[in-house]
């Protein structure tokens, strides 16, 4: 990078601007497949630390210290063609009806925001707001402490939703319908980076609170599918180095293209490429799972591994009791969903539209339960 300054002494300022463009250019080279891996990596990263919880030395404090009291607040305007079709909402969103059926909450979902950052580090340059990167991937992870079952929905980083902005030092300025990924931005790139991008989603999910945060940069995510010694699977489909049929053990730069090639001139390859997603997570679960029953002292190694990389408050004594119940229920993900809508170019990037009943009618899917 430095060499084109060999031979030309450009100005102090010249050289600044031509190596923030050079940075900028090799950022964008970034394939969106490895945006793609870095969710799958972070749910991952989400998986260790639930199974962490029940051997961390903390003793079961039950339902309560998992599950938050946060407040529910569902605003559902907007939903149907008409006043016949439209929802009604009880008791802040306790119970809905809708289109000739009741539903109501599920008390026993937990739910978790898992944040991929697009930053070696996290944190501010010099602790200037705006400069502690982006959300590069986000996704929202649901965990039933009844069933242990666990749902994925993928929240793409252009959808457009309501984000507070401020100033470079932290000072509030307004509310401005933006990318959800800039949100994350609007922060110290920690924990109040975090917590405002838990402010959007809250406004995607039309008053529904999102219980827990977990955000990981960039430098964590190699280690993690070799610290269990490889995920061991047999492949769904043949592309690029790998034959359908065969059974594989991913290890290294092998378990990045098992989840993100594809083959472009397929219609279906992102359909391929999800399940194949879907598979990986489902056999790095129970391949730590396994280990760790063998072996107590994997886990801490996993959890030491992933700190360094990771702002989250999810602590040790609140993910106990899924951890015990995961264990005991044999957890499995059962649903991988991506938010609804469209893109369309705006006016300088891309703009992810939302459908509104769409999505309306995925929060019923996946936090309600209807009564019979």
């Amino acid at each position: 990078m430095w060499s084109r300054f060999k031979y030309i002494e450009y100005p102090k300022e010249i050289r600044k601007n031509l190596i923030a463009r050079e940075k900028k250019q090799r950022r964008e080279k970034i394939s969106k497949g490895r945006k793609v891996l870095r969710v799958v990596l972070i749910l991952l990263l989400a998986l260790i630390l639930i199974v962490a919880g029940v051997f961390g030395g903390i003793w079961l404090r039950g339902r309560s210290s998992l599950h938050p009291d946060n407040e529910l607040n569902l605003e559902a305007e907007g939903i149907g063609l008409s006043d016949d079709t439209a929802p009604v909402v009880h008791d802040s969103g306790k119970r809905i009806e809708y289109k000739g059926e009741i539903y109501a909450f599920n008390e026993d979902i937990v739910s978790f925001v898992l944040i991929g950052v697009d930053k070696e580090t996290l944190g501010t340059d010099y602790g200037k707001v705006g400069t502690g990167g982006q959300a590069d991937t986000l996704a929202l992870v649901l965990y039933d402490t009844s069933s242990s079952a666990m749902k994925v929905v993928v929240i793409p980083r252009d959808t457009m939703v309501e984000i507070n902005t401020y100033d470079v030092e932290g000072g509030y300025i307004d509310i401005k319908e933006q990318q959800i990924c800039v949100a994350y931005a609007y922060g110290d790139g920690k924990e109040s980076s975090c917590q405002n991008t838990m402010v959007s989603i809250n406004r995607l999910l039309m008053g529904i609170p999102a219980d827990y945060y977990l955000a990981m940069d960039m430098d964590g995510i190699p280690a993690l599918n070799d610290a269990i010694g490889g995920v061991t699977l047999t492949c769904l489909e043949t592309e690029g180095r790998f034959t359908a049929g065969e059974t594989v053990t991913l290890r290294g730069e092998d378990a990045d293209a098992y989840v993100r090639d594809r083959d472009m001139s397929k219609l279906d390859a992102d359909t391929a490429r999800r399940a194949r997603q879907k598979q990986y997570m489902e056999a790095f679960l129970a391949q730590t799972l396994k280990l760790v029953r063998k072996d107590f002292s994997l886990v801490s190694k996993l959890y030491n591994e992933a700190m360094p990389y990771v702002v989250t408050d999810i602590t040790l004594d609140k993910v106990t009791y899924a951890a015990t119940t995961a264990l005991r229920n044999h957890v499995a993900i059962t649903d991988y969903k991506t938010v609804p809508g469209t893109y369309v170019q705006g006016p300088k990037l891309a703009e992810y539209h939302v459908d509104k009943t769409a999505l309306f009618e995925m929060i019923l899917e996946l936090f309600y339960v209807k009564e019979y």
